[in-house]
C-alpha cells in the first residue's frame, strides 16, 4: 500500500505541474489572440483552438488533484445527518460508482484516442487529434489512482472517528 501511495503522490505532483504549465500556455495563447485581433488588427487563427484544447487537458488533469484533495463539489448534508456506519457506507458506495464511471471513461476514451485520433487532424493547428484526445484517458486514469488514494485516506479518517468526507490534513 505504501508503494501505491507513493505512486499516487508522484502522479499528484505531476498533475499539479502539468496543470500550471497548461494554464500558462492557455493564458499566453488567449493573450496572443486578443493582442493580434485588437491591437495588430491581424487575427491569428490558432489561439482559440489551442486554448480550447489546453482547457480540456487542464480539466482532466486538475480533476485528479480535486479527487485527491476532496475539492470536488459535494452535497453531504443528508449523509452527515446519519450514523457514522451509514455515512461510511455511503462514502464507499459513492467511491465505487465513481470508480466504475472512471474505468469506463478510461476504456472508451483510450479507444477514441487511438482509433479515431490518428484519423483526424486539428483544423488550425494541424496536429493529430491523438495528441488532443490523450488527456482524456490520462486524466481519467490519474483520477482513478487518486480515488484509490482518497479511499485509503478516507478509511483512515473513518477509523479515527472523523468523517471520511472531510479532507483536513493528508493522512500519512
Amino acid at each position: 500500500m505504501k508503494t501505491f501511495m507513493r505512486v499516487a503522490d508522484l502522479l499528484l505532483a505531476i498533475a499539479k505541474i502539468l496543470t500550471v504549465i497548461l494554464m500558462a500556455g492557455m493564458t499566453i495563447s488567449i493573450l496572443l489572440g486578443v493582442f493580434f485581433r485588437f491591437v495588430v488588427s491581424d487575427p491569428l487563427s490558432w489561439p482559440p483552438e489551442a486554448a480550447r484544447f489546453m482547457m480540456v487537458a487542464i480539466t482532466m488533469l486538475a480533476g485528479s488533484v480535486a479527487v485527491r484533495q476532496l475539492d470536488h463539489v459535494g452535497v453531504t448534508f443528508l449523509v452527515d445527518s446519519v450514523p457514522p456506519r451509514l455515512r461510511f457506507a455511503a462514502y464507499i458506495v459513492g467511491l465505487v460508482l465513481t470508480a466504475l464511471f472512471l474505468a469506463l471513461l478510461v476504456v472508451y476514451s483510450f479507444r477514441l484516442t487511438f482509433e479515431a485520433g490518428p484519423l483526424q487532424r486539428a483544423p488550425t493547428l494541424g496536429i493529430p487529434m491523438t495528441v488532443v484526445f490523450f488527456s482524456m484517458p490520462l486524466g481519467a486514469f490519474m483520477m482513478l489512482v487518486q480515488l484509490g488514494a482518497s479511499l485509503s485516506e478516507g478509511i483512515k479518517r473513518a477509523r479515527s472517528g472523523n468523517s471520511p468526507f472531510e479532507a483536513g490534513e493528508t493522512v500519512a
